[in-house]
């Protein structure tokens, strides 16, 4: 319901049935002091002619990677979206934020989540997915959900080098629990196998390792989780990136029992840093624990192939304070973007990409190490697409410069919370071109002197 263009007279007549003699009397409830007690700082109407124009000055302000070569990641990249994304995503078919609650109905909808979870479970290695999840980080608290719901175990660990959003995320989303988070600690950027080891003992649920890392870098998965799993009963928790998995082994592959990640790769534009979408998935073992939506395959009455929300007893609407999570939104039409994606690009295309943003971003790391004054932060380890860059001025003052070439340089860490103010995160996806990385060297040589 549009309430723009409710009248004056039917505000008083909404009011009076409800027993209100103003609007002041709905917010009783709350106190004076945080209340703004004075009218909104609104301009005055505006003909749609000049409010067109207002706008379009305000969105000509952003600073966007479509404006400039964008090197920033930490989470969200500027990666290719075929027009083919858009055009189906943007059908009426399907144009809906969300799963239908008369599910059986949309046929064509639940179609194409069974689409998407078959992609994710075969992407990630695993043996099923969920329809999606909120975004990445609210992924990664429901797995530390479900791990201490199957296990009734109440210490997780979690390595220092997953995203500082994802795990703050984790920590207030369990903040009410009784349960234990344990940090494992770096060294020379990657989360050691040996103080995994000696953090666990018969209370502990899970182990969450991101791989690549937040500083881009590669861990041992397949090491890190046979550690895991030497304590009976603890799972593995991978945090993986989408586009990585075209290329390097995936969680399933290295013996991970959940996996999650965030889907902005796959066909989402950066849309102001979210919400994108959130994957979730599973080994076969824990499918009955596992939160959100599941798409399942059956026939009708007539035998004919159809699609059905399966196992819904976990649902909050089914079982209320036994579901397994209240909070499982599920991104609909970002999952329609993800599984158009995927099934544009196919095997070989995600790939393909995978070692674009790999061997261009090597490109970047080798050209820029070259440069007097500019040191790898971790030198010895590998990476995908991502690197830290020790540079020999503050990494706020190169991203300002950034601005004045029509460059996006990257992230400054100290940003994150995770590094000096002279430490530069770096991300080049398929999109950068030699050109533009050769302009990112040239204008880190020239900050420099």
């Amino acid at each position: 319901m549009d309430y723009v263009q409710i009248t004056p007279e039917q505000h008083g007549l909404m009011l009076q049935r409800i027993g209100a003699t103003s609007i002041d009397d709905l917010f009783t409830t709350l106190p004076q002091d945080v209340r703004l007690n004075r009218s909104l700082d609104i301009p005055a109407a505006l003909s749609e002619l000049e409010i067109q124009k207002t706008l379009s000055e305000l969105a000509g302000a952003n600073y966007t990677a479509d404006r400039a070569a964008c090197f920033m990641g930490a989470g969200a990249y500027d990666h290719f979206i075929p027009s083919v994304v858009d055009d189906i995503a943007g059908k009426g078919q399907f144009l809906t934020a969300y799963t239908p609650y008369q599910a059986e109905a949309s046929q064509g909808s639940l179609q194409a989540f069974f689409e998407f979870q078959t992609q994710i479970a075969r992407l990630s290695g695993m043996d099923a997915a969920n329809a999606s999840l909120y975004e990445g980080a609210n992924a990664a608290a429901e797995a530390v959900y479900m791990a201490l719901n199957v296990t009734g175990k109440r210490r997780v660990l979690m390595a220092s080098t997953i995203h500082p959003h994802t795990r703050a995320v984790i920590a207030t989303a369990t903040a009410d629990l009784p349960i234990d988070l344990v940090e494992l600690p770096a060294v020379n950027g990657v989360t050691d196998v040996d103080a995994l080891r000696d953090a666990l003992d018969e209370d502990t649920a899970a182990a969450m390792i991101a791989s690549p890392n937040v500083f881009g870098l590669i861990e041992d998965w397949a090491g890190l989780f046979a550690a895991a799993h030497e304590k009976t009963g603890t799972l593995a928790i991978a945090v993986f990136h989408p586009i990585a998995c075209g290329l390097l082994k995936r969680p399933g592959e290295c013996e991970a029992d959940i996996a999650v990640g965030e889907g902005q790769p796959l066909g989402i534009p950066l849309q102001y840093g979210g919400p994108y979408l959130g994957l979730f998935a599973a080994r076969d073992k824990l499918l009955r624990k596992m939160p959100g939506r599941l798409i399942g395959a059956t026939t009708d009455a007539e035998g004919r192939r159809s699609f059905c929300l399966t196992l819904q007893t976990r649902e909050q609407h089914i079982r209320g304070a036994k579901a397994t999570s209240n909070i499982c939104t599920n991104q609909g039409l970002l999952a329609i973007r993800a599984t158009t994606y995927l099934s544009t690009m196919g095997p070989t295309g995600l790939r393909g990409v995978a070692e674009r943003c790999y061997h261009k971003a090597h490109y970047a790391a080798q050209r820029i190490s070259a440069l007097d004054s500019y040191q790898p932060a971790h030198p010895d380890q590998p990476f995908f697409n991502e690197f830290v860059i020790d540079c020999p001025v503050s990494a706020g003052r190169i991203v300002e410069a950034g601005r004045d070439a029509g460059l996006l340089p990257g992230v400054p860490l100290d940003r994150l919370g995770i590094g000096g103010e002279n430490q530069l995160l770096i991300a080049v996806t398929e999109k950068r071109t030699r050109a533009e990385i050769d302009e990112l060297v040239d204008l880190l040589k020239e900050v420099a002197s």
